[in-house]
């Protein structure tokens, strides 16, 4: 007997791997603007670190995965056709 994987199960492995690949970008342009950017000058009171690494960048990325959300991740049925059909 051959095992057939089901298609929700390869689209869900899917945006499994591009989330983490989108958490790995974002954690490394939080790392890296905290790094490199200096203390002077300050913005709103706080060193440019801090303001860019703890809120331009967490915007940026939550704009971001919004945009990505609703154009490339489909909506899937939980459910199989089988058991919709059988409802009704």
């Amino acid at each position: 007997m051959k095992f057939i994987e089901d298609s929700r199960v390869k689209i869900s492995r899917k945006i499994f791997t591009q989330a983490w690949i989108y958490y790995a970008l974002y954690l490394l342009f939080i790392m890296g603007s905290s790094y490199l950017l200096g203390i002077r000058p300050y913005i709103w009171g706080l060193p440019r670190w801090v303001f860019i690494g703890n809120i331009i960048v967490p915007v940026v990325f939550v704009l971001l995965l919004i945009f990505l959300a609703e154009r490339f991740i489909p909506d899937i049925p939980l459910t199989k056709d089988e058991d919709s059909k059988r409802e009704e």
